[in-house]
């Protein structure tokens, strides 16, 4: 795949050549993204098939971290904040703000017990060694 990037400073460009060539950049994302997603997903694959969390092929390290993702019942939990007074700051089930919630100690993780379902997902990391 190939496509052109100017340059050119876009100040200096023709409004035209500007759109044209940030339509070009945007499908050339979007066609990246999702050969980079295939690529994760065959490398995620072959992490679990062969038990290993780090590949090294020359210089370059893959190294696969697991993250637990919490899935939020929302049925249990707004009635819980409600009862705390919290949910006017969550307003929606966020993972990021009840995270803050429970750094902050307005909430504890053992009380929030059952109000959620753990789904283990994976970041890949890439480094050269």
């Amino acid at each position: 795949m190939e496509f052109d990037i100017s340059e050119q400073d876009p100040e200096e460009m023709d409004l035209a050549d500007v759109a044209l060539e940030y339509d070009e950049l945007v499908s050339a994302i979007s066609v990246l993204e999702k050969r980079r997603e295939e690529l994760r997903n065959r490398i995620l694959s072959s992490f679990d098939e062969k038990g290993i969390d780090v590949l090294r092929i020359g210089d370059v390290e893959l190294r696969r971290k697991k993250v637990d993702w919490k899935l939020w019942r929302i049925r249990k939990l707004k009635p819980y904040l409600q009862e705390r007074n919290l949910w006017d700051m969550v307003e929606s089930v966020d993972r990021k703000t009840l995270s803050k919630l429970i750094d902050r100690g307005f909430l504890t993780e053992e009380e929030l017990e059952g109000m959620y379902d753990v789904e283990p997902r994976y970041s890949l990391h890439v480094n050269r060694v």
